[in-house]
């Protein structure tokens, strides 16, 4: 009697763990949010190296007189990072559906969604109100949150945004190789494939190797983590969720704005961080959602 019990204990656990693994092995590449219409990306488990390490910083600096050493520092260490599988926009958040959540939830419109200051430039602004097409700016990281909360998602974390914009690809500075380029991002000025002098169109560029567009570039990107500079050095190895306090939320990703740093702002390690009330034209987000 104990052999039959043993055996049927020990089938019933074969059976559930094929089970778990039939429905992880099942989950779909791309799914569509109900909510906003948004296409999300399936970004595997599993390890990648996140931040820099110290020869890769040291070459920046060698090339340009205007870097020192502290302008990354907070890249440092390199550190091998354990995600669980998400799902990640393919898009940054637009106007068009930011509209949408606003009309279905009374959420007040953004700042510069009918008006913004031009600063000199020959044309205007692409202000939310008339350009769908364009990621949303001049959200708070509590917009942004109260955006997910309706449609279903999250922020992503700063440790999966960066999985998500590295692509797969190990130890290279951008989502598309180790140069920087304008032909693969708006980061400020016209030149080469970036011909706007503000945002940009969501997916006017090259996607990365996960499918994902804009990953570097267009608008800074919201982050679910507090900042701190020293968060790498002890921060877990799984699923890091950042630190429990700070003054700080973190952003990545670079942006439109002609900044004489924003070849390096673009890269997948740089970090950002900023009050969580700011609202400015540089600052949008994409969501993430967990399987």
């Amino acid at each position: 009697m104990d052999l039959k019990r043993r055996w049927m204990q020990t089938g019933f656990a074969f059976i559930l763990i094929s089970f778990s693994f039939t429905c992880f092995a099942a989950l779909p590449a791309v799914i569509v949010n109900e909510n906003d219409g948004g296409e999300m990306v399936l970004i595997p488990a599993g390890a990648y190296l996140m931040g820099s390490t110290p020869e890769q910083t040291a070459a920046l600096v060698a090339k340009d007189a205007r870097l020192s050493a502290d302008f990354f520092h907070t890249e440092i260490p390199q550190h091998s990072v354990e995600l669980s599988a998400f799902y990640i926009d393919r898009y940054s958040v637009t106007n068009a559906q930011y509209a949408a959540f606003m009309a279905a939830t009374g959420h007040p419109a953004p700042k510069y969604w009918t008006d913004a200051p031009q600063m000199g430039a020959e044309e205007p602004f692409p202000v939310g109100s008339q350009n769908g097409s364009h990621p949303v700016v001049g959200v708070s990281y509590a917009d942004a949150l109260a955006y997910c909360e309706w449609a279903g998602k999250r922020l992503p974390t700063e440790a999966e945004w960066e999985k998500a914009a590295r692509g797969g690809r190990v130890n290279q500075q951008y989502p598309w190789g180790n140069e920087p380029s304008r032909d693969y991002a708006n980061t400020g000025g016209i030149w080469g494939q970036d011909r706007w002098h503000w945002t940009a169109i969501v997916g006017s560029f090259l996607p990365n190797a996960y499918g994902l567009y804009d990953m570097a570039g267009n608008v800074f990107e919201w982050c679910a983590d507090w900042y701190a500079a020293d968060y790498y050095q002890r921060g877990p190895s799984q699923n890091p969720q950042g630190p429990e306090t700070g003054q700080t939320r973190v952003l990545r990703g670079g942006s439109w704005s002609n900044n004489i740093l924003g070849i390096y702002q673009t890269r997948c390690a740089y970090r950002f961080h900023a009050r969580p009330d700011t609202r400015n034209l540089i600052m949008g987000f994409r969501c993430a959602l967990t399987p």
